[in-house]
């Protein structure tokens, strides 16, 4: 979490991902991800080669991974590889192959009680049955079943017997346990045929893993959030367009960050960038298109992220056929396009607020505090793109501006990070305004 402390800095170690920033009579303690301890279960399934990449992008995330492979899942990879990529123990079918040594004799319960969350990688058919009915006859179905951490599961079998309504009910009733699935996609699998049952990417499994296993923010979770993000693109003819030189990764990493405290997110985006996992994305080019994706959401929303760059002019028309050389007019003509932060915020109900970006290449602060007065927003979080620095640049600063002023600078930071100390900031803030209500 971000922690305030007036004046001083707070004594103590900066745990792994995150960062000490001081300001003026302020510190700031800005979160990493959130680092856990992860129990990996690993079933005979031919995903199970794919196990090994999850597990190197877990631990080099700061993650302690401890793998347990059951008896066929250890047909297809080794607890050498496992230990080595994550260089934590690597468990067997039953209890006694296991390396545990602080009680052997209840190596699961220890397990259970070590793990911050577990993950089944890839779930075949049949761990998901004996979960779903309280069977324990191994390492893995037993540490599930003792365990009080979040499980996930990460399907991966046959067409066929993802689509049995047996394996179906299993699923439904580990969802009733309160457990996360990942469900797989589509492609071709294993046995030849082509269909749904191919496990999910490793990146969007890791991203799963994240969600679950995040502490939630009570201000934050279960709201529904409403986040702009990217460029948006005017066109003058089917050939060329009038952009600007965002790229949306800020407001991506906003959308990550609201969802893994809890938030239930829609994003609308512009530009060409992967929308995150568990994010419902819709794909917009102008700035009428965004507007209009919006104002049809904005009514079941508690908030908006205005996170996007949004065209201010657009031609006065645009030709349906490339404009060649020497035929397009010598002047441009321009008309304002709509502005999407003030329409919105003049259609708001009083329990909905409204977070405003800026980017400014000169008096940056003031520019913010106009903003926020003429569009009646609740904070402007500002960004100083004198020299281009903030576009595409890995790590960025932004300073928020709310009816009180300036508040403390956040960064220089890594985008991710940036967008956390974000959230973590406006859902304290949050919950400061419900308690002095």
């Amino acid at each position: 979490m971000v922690r305030w402390v007036m004046g001083h800095s707070e004594p103590g170690s900066i745990a792994p991902g995150e960062a000490l920033i001081n300001a003026p009579g302020v510190a700031w303690r800005v979160p990493g991800a959130h680092p856990m301890q992860i129990i990996l279960g690993i079933t005979g399934g031919v995903a199970a080669y794919k196990s090994a990449d999850l597990a190197r992008l877990l631990a080099n995330q700061g993650h302690r991974v401890r793998c347990i492979l059951t008896e066929a899942g250890a047909r297809f990879i080794t607890p050498l590889t496992l230990s080595s990529l994550t260089g934590e123990p690597c468990y067997g079918a039953n209890p006694d192959q296991g390396e545990w040594r602080a009680n052997p004799s209840i190596e699961h319960i220890e397990l259970a009680r070590w793990a911050d969350l577990v993950a089944v990688v890839p779930a075949t058919a049949n761990i998901l049955g004996k979960a779903a009915n309280g069977l324990a006859s191994d390492l893995l179905s037993t540490v599930l079943l003792a365990t009080r951490a979040p499980v996930l599961w990460a399907p991966a079998m046959n067409t066929g017997m993802w689509e049995h309504p047996a394996v179906q009910a299993n699923l439904a009733r580990l969802r009733s346990f309160g457990h996360a699935v990942v469900d797989p996609g589509e492609g071709v699998l294993a046995c030849g045929e082509e269909g749904s049952g191919k496990l999910a990417d490793v990146a969007s499994i890791a991203e799963a893993i994240q969600v679950h296993g995040t502490p939630k923010l009570r201000s934050l979770n279960g709201r529904r959030i409403l986040i702009t993000s990217g460029p948006t693109r005017e066109d003058l003819d089917p050939v060329r367009t009038l952009t600007n030189r965002s790229t949306g990764a800020m407001g991506i990493e906003l959308a990550r960050a609201f969802r893994d405290v809890g938030a239930r997110v829609q994003l609308v985006l512009g530009g060409d960038l992967l929308a995150p996992w568990g994010v419902d994305t819709v794909r917009v080019r102008s700035a009428q298109e965004m507007l209009a994706a919006c104002e049809s959401r904005w009514g079941g929303a508690d908030g908006l992220v205005g996170a996007a760059a949004v065209a201010d002019q657009r031609p006065e028309s645009s030709a349906c056929e490339k404009v060649k050389k020497g035929d397009g007019p010598e002047t441009l003509v321009l008309v304002r396009t709509p502005d999407i932060l003030a329409t919105l915020s003049a259609a708001r109900r009083a329990d909905q607020w409204i977070l405003g970006f800026a980017a400014e290449s000169e008096n940056h602060l003031a520019h913010a505090a106009a903003k926020l007065q003429k569009k009646h927003l609740d904070a402007v979080l500002v960004n100083d793109v004198q020299g281009g620095r903030a576009f595409g640049a890995q790590a960025n600063t932004l300073t928020p501006v709310t009816a009180q002023g300036p508040q403390p600078p956040m960064g220089p930071l890594p985008k991710d990070q940036l967008a956390r100390a974000v959230v973590q900031w406006w859902g304290h803030r949050l919950e400061a305004t419900e308690r002095g209500r």
